[in-house]
């Protein structure tokens, strides 16, 4: 089993957003495997994902759990809902990011 998790900062600033991908979570705990529903039920994804916050000095809410297709030849709703929830985090982290730039009083000049 190999556990692997990719982090997507554009860079280590403090201002910039920062996600962490944790993928193949089938493989690391029997219990997700089973069925992906139980992702956030698993103690041991929750402890993962917090280790992994703690060491790399993200936020909780920024370590994002996934399962990888790679030997699928149909597409899982399951799946598709962790992947687009992880789409959905990158899409607000940058959002916000851009968000907190944006001056509406700059824009009346």
């Amino acid at each position: 089993m190999s556990l692997h998790f990719l982090v997507i900062p554009l860079s280590w600033k403090a201002s910039i957003p920062q996600l962490v991908l944790l993928t193949k979570v089938d493989e690391a705990c029997p219990l997700v495997a089973e069925d992906l529903r139980n992702i956030y039920r698993s103690a041991y994804i929750s402890n993962l994902m917090g280790g992994i916050s703690s060491r790399l000095g993200v936020s909780l809410s920024a370590v994002i759990p996934v399962k990888n297709y790679y030997q699928e030849l149909e597409i899982n709703t399951q799946t598709d809902v962790l992947v687009l929830n992880a789409v959905v985090q990158m899409i607000r982290a940058a959002e916000g990011f851009f968000d907190d730039f944006y001056n509406p009083e700059e824009m009346d000049m």
